[in-house]
């Protein structure tokens, strides 16, 4: 097992395999193959996730306020300046 090259694997200073070039065609084809693999989200499931990512910007805002908050108290404890709220 130990003589079976793994192709996988580059080895050190190895050179990266050349591959065959094809014509402009050719490669529109691979390319028009390739987007019709796409899968596109449906209308709900885009609504849903742009709502959840509002929802999560909104509790960060927020968990960083409030973090803010207890750090600016922190800092003036620590210079003893007077109170802002």
């Amino acid at each position: 097992m130990a003589d079976e090259k793994n192709t996988d694997v580059m080895e050190a200073g190895a050179e990266a395999p050349v591959r065959a070039r094809v014509s402009p065609f050719q490669f529109l084809e691979q390319v028009n193959k390739e987007r019709k693999k796409v899968t596109w989200p449906s209308f709900k499931e885009t609504w849903l996730t742009t709502v959840m990512v509002f929802i999560m910007v909104g509790l960060t805002m927020v968990f960083f306020a409030i973090v803010d908050s207890i750090l600016l108290y922190g800092q003036m404890l620590l210079i003893g300046a007077k109170r802002l709220f």
